[in-house]
C-alpha cells in the first residue's frame, strides 16, 4: 500500500513540477538519479503547496536544495501570513522509514546558522533569499515554521524528535512560540492529493444543529456547528478554504492565541466568546436524514468569507487536543449565492469583515483623565488625539493616545512595561481600571512630562529610521528591535529632565540625545553578541527575563 501511495504522489510531482524545478546540478547523468533528485525537490515544493498554501510556481521557486544547503531544501517567506517556511525533504521510494538522524541534525544546524545571520557557508540559492530571510527575522510579528517532509512513517524516532525539540526549546526559550515544527509524511501527502487542485471547488457536507432557514430574499441557514467539522475541513483544504476571504489564516497572532487558549481550556465557553463563521456556497441542499434538532446540508463550492482565524485556530488546536475541539460549538451562517445579484457575495465578504469592529484601544476615550490631559496639552500647543477617526493628521505638534501610553510607559522604572510595549502593546490599555494602564495614566501625570517623553521617542524613531539603512545583520536587528528598550534607558537616564520646566529640555533634545542613543546602541550590540548570540534578536527585546538581564548589564 505504501509503495502504491508513493507511486501516486510521484506521478503527480513529475506531471506538475517537471520543467519548473532545476535538476541540472545532478552529479550523474543517470535518468533514475535525475528523477530521484526531481522528486526530492518537488516533494519539498509540494509540502509548501499543501501546508503553506503556496502556488506551484511559488513553491517551485522556493527550492534551495543542493551542495552546501546545510540541510535546508526550501525557503519561503510569506509576507501576507507573516510566516518564514524552512523545509528539509527526503524522498523514500518504498514509503517507509524516516530521515537519518544525521540529516535531521544537519537541518537543525542550518536553522541555527540562519538565526545567527551566518550565511557564509550556504549555497547561492539560499544567499539569493537572504534579503527575504533577514526581512522575516527583522519583523517581530513573523513566525518561523519548520517542515520535515519525507515519504515515510508518521512517527519520528527518539533521536530525531530530540534534535528538533532541542532546537525549538533553544529558540523559543520561555517566550511565546516563535518557531514551530511539523512533519509532512506519506499519509499526509497522499491525503492532500484529493484537495490539491486550486481550481477544484470544495464540495462538502455541513451538519448544522438547532438550525433555522431563511428563504427570502436570499437562502441562508444559521445555527451551530461542532468544531470537529471545521478541523476536518482545515486538515483537508487549509487556506484554500479562504480563497475569497480578505486574508488567510494569520497563524499565532495575539487574538488567535487567545482563541486557542479558550478551545483548550474552556471549550464550553467558545460559542459565547467567538463571533462565528460566515460561509458562502453556490447552492446547498438538505439531505433526507432523520436528525433531531439538526440538518445536514450538501454545499457546493464552499468558501469561508469571515472567520478564517477561527477555522485555522480550530485546525491547529485539533492537532493538540481533538477532545477539546469536539467539545466546542461555533455559530455559523451558510449563505447560498443561488439567485443572488452578481456582487452580493463580494459585498458579504467585505461587510462581514469590516462592520461593527471595536478595539479595546477605543475604550481609552472613556477615561476622564484623558480629557484632562487633552486640555493640558492644548495649553502647551499640542493637539492630542484620543479617538481614532478618518483623516486624522499627526504632525510635529500633535500626538495620539498610543504615542502617549507607549512613551510614558517606557519612562517608568519597571522595564517590564517597556517590554510589554514591544511584545504586546495592546495590553497597556487592555483595562483602563487596572495596571499597567493606571501606572501610566493617573492624576500625577503632567502634560509637560507626556510631551517630552513623546518628543524623545520621536527622536529615537527618526534615528533608527535613518541609521538602519546602513546597518546589516545583527547590528541592524538590534537597532530596529531595541527601540522600546532604548527608549526606557533614555527616559530613565533623564528622568529629572522630563518633568522640570526649569531645565533646558530643548537643548538636550537638539544637542545631546543622539549621542546618548549612539552610546546605548553600541553597548546593546556588544551585550547581545556576548550573552545572547544564539537568540533571535527580536525575541530578546520581547522577553522579560532577557531585558532585565540586559538592563543590569548596561547599568553596570
Amino acid at each position: 500500500m505504501s509503495e502504491l501511495q508513493v507511486r501516486h504522489i510521484a506521478s503527480m510531482l513529475k506531471r506538475n513540477y517537471s520543467g519548473k524545478i532545476d535538476v541540472s546540478d545532478c552529479l550523474t547523468t543517470k535518468t533514475e538519479d535525475k528523477e530521484a533528485l526531481l522528486l526530492t525537490r518537488a516533494y519539498a515544493a509540494y509540502s509548501l503547496q499543501v501546508i503553506a498554501c503556496a502556488s506551484e510556481d511559488v513553491a517551485a521557486n522556493s527550492i534551495t536544495d543542493g551542495v552546501n544547503d546545510n540541510g535546508i531544501d526550501a525557503v519561503l517567506f510569506d509576507r501576507v501570513t507573516k510566516i518564514l517556511w524552512l523545509v528539509q525533504s527526503k524522498w523514500k521510494r518504498k514509503g517507509i522509514g524516516e530521515p537519518e538522524s544525521g540529516d535531521t541534525l544537519k537541518f537543525c544546524s542550518g536553522i541555527r546558522k540562519i538565526i545567527e545571520n551566518d550565511f557564509d557557508s550556504f549555497n547561492d540559492k539560499i544567499k539569493m533569499k537572504q534579503d527575504d530571510i533577514e526581512d522575516a527575522l527583522n519583523d517581530y510579528t513573523v513566525k518561523i515554521h519548520l517542515i520535515l517532509a519525507y515519504t515515510g512513517d508518521d512517527k519520528l524516532s527518539t533521536h530525531n524528535n530530540d534534535a528538533i525539540n532541542r532546537l525549538l526549546k533553544d529558540i523559543n526559550e520561555d517566550s511565546e512560540e516563535l518557531i514551530s515544527f511539523e512533519t509532512f509524511t506519506l499519509s499526509k501527502a497522499h491525503k492532500a492529493l484529493a484537495g490539491l487542485s486550486e481550481g477544484q471547488p470544495i464540495n462538502s457536507e455541513i451538519t448544522v444543529e438547532h438550525f433555522e432557514k431563511i428563504d427570502t430574499p436570499y437562502k441562508m441557514i444559521y445555527g451551530i456547528v461542532n468544531g470537529s467539522v471545521f478541523a476536518q475541513l482545515w486538515d483537508k483544504y487549509r487556506n484554500k478554504l479562504f480563497n475569497e476571504n480578505i486574508r488567510g489564516f494569520l497563524g499565532d497572532s495575539v487574538v488567535n492565541e487567545d482563541m486557542q487558549n479558550t478551545i483548550l481550556q474552556y471549550p464550553e465557553n467558545f460559542l459565547y466568546y467567538n463571533n462565528g463563521i460566515t460561509l458562502l456556497c453556490d447552492s446547498f441542499v438538505k439531505k433526507p436524514l432523520v436528525q433531531q434538532n439538526a440538518g445536514t446540508f450538501d454545499a457546493k463550492n464552499l468558501k469561508v468569507v469571515n472567520g478564517a482565524q477561527t477555522v485555522g485556530t480550530i485546525g491547529k488546536a485539533y492537532s493538540q487536543s481533538p477532545d477539546s475541539v469536539e467539545k466546542i460549538w461555533v455559530s455559523v451562517k451558510l449563505i447560498s449565492l443561488e439567485n443572488c445579484p452578481q456582487e452580493f457575495g463580494e459585498n458579504v465578504t467585505k461587510k462581514t469583515n469590516t462592520q461593527n469592529r471595536i478595539e479595546k484601544r477605543d475604550f481609552v476615550s472613556l477615561d476622564p483623565l484623558q480629557d484632562k490631559l487633552k486640555t493640558e496639552l492644548a495649553i502647551l500647543g499640542v493637539d492630542y488625539h484620543i479617538k481614532r477617526y478618518a483623516g486624522m493628521n499627526i504632525n510635529e505638534t500633535s500626538c495620539t493616545v498610543e504615542d502617549v501610553i507607549v512613551a510614558v510607559g517606557c519612562s517608568l522604572s519597571n522595564i517590564d512595561i517597556a517590554v510589554t510595549a514591544k511584545r504586546e502593546v495592546g495590553l497597556l490599555w487592555n483595562d483602563i481600571n487596572q495596571e499597567p494602564y493606571t501606572l501610566i495614566i493617573n492624576e500625577k501625570l503632567t502634560a509637560i512630562k507626556v510631551w517630552r517623553c513623546v518628543q524623545i521617542m520621536r527622536k529615537l524613531n527618526n534615528y533608527i529610521k535613518i541609521n538602519s539603512k546602513d546597518k546589516k545583520g545583527k547590528e541592524k536587528q538590534c537597532l530596529i528591535h531595541s527601540n522600546r528598550f532604548v527608549l526606557h534607558i533614555l527616559l530613565n537616564k533623564n528622568a529629572s529632565l522630563l518633568g522640570d520646566e526649569n531645565l533646558d529640555f530643548d537643548s538636550y533634545l537638539e544637542n545631546r540625545v543622539q549621542q546618548d542613543i549612539e552610546t546605548i546602541e553600541k553597548k546593546i550590540v556588544s551585550a547581545v553578541e556576548k550573552k545572547y548570540k544564539t537568540s533571535l534578536v527580536h525575541q530578546i527585546f520581547r522577553n522579560y527575563t532577557k531585558c532585565r538581564e540586559l538592563q543590569s548589564l548596561l547599568l553596570k
